[in-house]
Order: C-alpha cells, then sequence, then structure tokens
C-alpha cells in the first residue's frame, strides 16, 4: 500500500528496453486543497495534472522544478501542477464558476496548450516544451508531448478523485547499437504487448491496487524489476517569513489603513490558497524595531 502522503516507485523490465513508473497519493493530495475548493470535475483534472507532473519529473535526471500547464479557452482556464527533483508538490487550477455537472476534458480545457518546463535549482539552465492541447484526455496530450518533444514512445493512465491520484507512465527507451533485428523485434512485441495491456486496466485496480498487482497485469510474462519507493509530499513555498516581507515593503502606514478598515490583515497564498492573518497585535509586532522577518504570525 502507498504510505500516508504518497510514494512513486520505479520499474524496468530486465530483458527489453521498457521501463516505468507508478505513483500514488492520499496524504499529499489532500494537503494540497486543504484550502481550496474545486469542481468535482476541476478536482480529477487537477489529481491527473499533479500525478503527470510527478511521472514526468520521474523521467528526468535534473536538479529543480518541473511546472505542467494547462491553458486554453474552455471551463479551467489555467490550471499549473509543479513538481521538484525529489517530488514535493503543489498545484493550482483557475476556473469557471458553477461548475457542477460532470464535464469532459474537452469541455474544461478548450483549445489551447499544453507547456512544460524545468529549471534548474540555480536558474542557469530552463528547458521549455510546448504542444497544443489535443486529444480527449490529458494522457493523450502528455503522450503527444512526449511524441514531438522527447521523441520517446510514452503511454500514460492517470486516475483522481477527491481520496486519491494514482498514476502509471510505461516508455519504450532507445535499444542498443548491438541489438540485432531479431531481438528489436522481440523488444517491440513486448512493448506493444505493455502498453495495450496498461490501456486495458480496470480503474478499480488503478485505483485500489498496488504498484505490485499492477505491474503483474501489464508485465504478467516478463521479468520485471520494481525499485524501493520514493516518498511524494505536499510543499508549498509560502510562509509567514515571505508574507512579512511583502507587507513590510507595503509599509506601516499602507498596512495600519488596511487594519484599521478590516481589523485585521490577511494575505491568501495564491497557489495553495493558505491564508495568514495578521491582527493589531501581529500588525505592531511586524514594525516593531529588530523584528525578526521569520517570526510566525497568526494563522487561520
Amino acid at each position: 500500500m502507498a504510505g500516508a502522503d504518497g510514494e512513486l516507485r520505479r520499474f524496468m523490465l530486465e530483458s527489453h528496453p521498457v521501463r516505468g513508473f507508478w505513483i500514488r497519493m492520499h496524504g499529499a493530495w489532500r494537503e494540497l486543497r486543504a484550502f481550496q475548493h474545486y469542481a468535482p470535475a476541476v478536482e480529477t483534472l487537477l489529481g491527473q495534472a499533479v500525478s503527470a507532473a510527478l511521472l514526468l519529473a520521474a523521467t528526468l535526471k535534473f536538479r529543480g522544478t518541473l511546472t505542467l500547464q494547462l491553458a486554453g479557452d474552455g471551463l479551467v482556464k489555467l490550471l499549473v501542477a509543479q513538481c521538484t527533483h525529489d517530488f514535493d508538490v503543489r498545484a493550482v487550477a483557475r476556473a469557471e464558476d458553477g461548475i457542477e455537472l460532470p464535464a469532459s476534458f474537452r469541455e474544461l480545457v478548450g483549445q489551447g496548450r499544453l507547456t512544460v518546463t524545468i529549471e534548474s535549482e540555480d536558474r542557469s539552465e530552463r528547458y521549455q516544451g510546448i504542444v497544443s492541447l489535443e486529444g480527449e484526455t490529458l494522457s493523450d496530450c502528455l503522450e503527444n508531448y512526449f511524441a514531438t518533444s522527447e521523441q520517446l514512445p510514452t503511454r500514460l493512465a492517470l486516475l483522481a478523485d477527491s481520496a486519491q491520484a494514482t498514476g502509471v507512465l510505461i516508455q519504450k527507451m532507445p535499444s542498443a547499437s548491438a541489438q540485432g533485428e531479431a531481438l528489436a523485434a522481440v523488444s517491440q512485441m513486448v512493448w506493444e504487448q505493455s502498453q495495450a495491456r496498461l490501456q486495458a486496466l480496470e480503474p478499480a485496480l488503478l485505483r485500489e491496487g498496488s504498484a505490485l498487482q499492477i505491474l503483474n497485469r501489464i508485465c504478467a510474462d516478463q521479468d520485471c524489476r520494481l525499485f524501493s519507493p520514493h516518498p511524494i509530499r505536499f510543499a508549498c513555498r509560502c510562509s509567514s517569513g515571505r508574507v512579512s516581507g511583502v507587507l513590510r515593503a507595503l509599509g506601516a502606514d499602507e498596512i495600519r489603513s488596511i487594519l484599521a478598515e478590516q481589523r485585521a490583515v490577511t494575505v491568501t497564498c495564491e497557489f495553495c490558497g493558505r491564508p495568514y492573518r495578521y491582527d493589531a497585535i501581529d500588525v505592531e509586532r511586524l514594525f516593531s524595531q529588530g523584528a525578526s522577518p521569520e517570526t510566525p504570525q497568526s494563522l487561520n
């Protein structure tokens, strides 16, 4: 079973150039939405996007941040899912109000683009791939991204609901140059079987099955190595220290005028929705001489 927050597991076929990744989130997925309210259809799409960002990050060797962004003219105007190299995640969606009924992927995103951005920790390197939102599912769009930008045959299965987000990605890697035609043909057949089995996975198995159970279905007749799990955590970059710095930059007069009008100053993180609330005592402490920028503030 996945850990309380979530976990990612890598796997590979021993005799053929096929690899993959499996992820499942429980606690991290709930924490990510703790201060946000999304319609069920938007919540599902957001969970799929977070799963996809984690799976994409797992395919790379980098130190930094991967950002998956959907921008279109549908009901969801913008969706951003972000993942670090050690699988800390955060995400946000901006959608029209009043989405109550189930909506298809195409109704949610409309016409637009999918952008994948990878930034190194020192900001010296930056990669960005952009493709149009083609297909009837997010998996379709991402498979098109891999075919266009990475030129690697890739298949994904994504699933999300209010309780969890999960996903599987498999890739056919370049064959060794010494591989003969006969072995290459066998590897191609194994790849075709693996992707067909992935696409045929029952939603119930994808939702409830362990990594081992799912791999037994995808790679049933192959020697498959399953690696140790890596934890997934929710982590937003907002903090009381950063908010305090923003308020200090606005100046004592401006903040005190807001306090006089509203009895408190509340700043909400645009990414995770967490509210930071400053009452009169907090504001005076904020601007007192020698106040530490990391002094904890009142938080709802």
